[in-house]
């Protein structure tokens, strides 16, 4: 919860005794901008059933903009945990001013009811996926076209051309795929040298799109050829 808005609708919630779920535990951050995406996916991690961001509505933040960036960052790791089989709905956004105590509570209760039918989530059921996530969102790929959102779509570059909002979004899902695939073979080949089969295998992935990431993390410098097991070549993560 951003500290000027969010926060304080939620003191005036109980300040007022509006009564809502005790299902939620507190982080106090002074801009919803200032949550990291890598944030979320560590409280997946740690065993919560699902995030909500609460910040100040567009107009009304105190540092002009962080709600759109916080925005932007939600939307990004909405996509890649559809991407990766989580599914987008345990990460929610909301905004709530400070004069918003029962809009604030009505938000808990209904994110209580998204996250029971979502039901329990269990980290390591889904550890592969999450690892990848995270060491995608910690990609310096992603964080730089997601630091550059508005100078894409708005600003413009030195020749005044600008992105689409739309074709903006379908790059940045693309480019997040990429590197999620990446990340997954990666984490795979850290329990040891791994066939192009055996990571398809264990990823889910197509055995092309195998060969072809791994490719170019080997150009990386991200993974190389480690033997033979009989005719069939393996392949082993290296530490960047």
């Amino acid at each position: 919860m951003c500290n000027w808005c969010a926060y304080a609708g939620a003191d005036l919630a109980g300040v007022s005794r509006i009564q809502y779920p005790p299902t939620i535990r507190t982080i106090r951050v002074m801009c919803s901008g200032r949550v990291d995406p890598v944030h979320m996916v560590n409280g997946l991690m740690n065993g919560f059933d699902s995030i909500l961001v609460a910040g100040c509505h567009f107009g009304e933040c105190h540092y002009l903009d962080g709600n759109f960036h916080a925005e932007n960052r939600m939307q990004a790791i909405g996509d890649l945990l559809d991407i990766s089989g989580i599914g987008r709905d345990r990460v929610q956004l909301r905004w709530v001013s400070a004069a918003e105590g029962q809009l604030f509570a009505d938000y808990v209760k209904q994110l209580t009811d998204i996250t029971r039918k979502l039901g329990p989530f269990d980290p390591e059921e889904f550890r592969l996926p999450l690892a990848a996530v995270e060491q995608t969102l910690r990609s310096p790929r992603i964080r730089w076209l997601m630091g550059l959102t508005r100078q894409l779509t708005e600003q413009g570059n030195v020749y005044n051309e600008k992105l689409n909002v739309e074709d903006y979004k379908v790059l940045l899902r693309r480019i997040m795929a990429e590197e999620y695939e990446k990340a997954l073979i990666a984490e795979t080949m850290k329990q040891g040298p791994r066939s192009v089969p055996e990571i398809a295998d264990k990823t889910g992935l197509p055995v092309y799109t195998v060969s072809l990431r791994l490719n170019e993390l080997e150009r990386h410098g991200q993974a190389e050829l480690s033997g033979y097991e009989g005719n069939t070549p393996k392949f082993i993560g290296l530490t960047t």
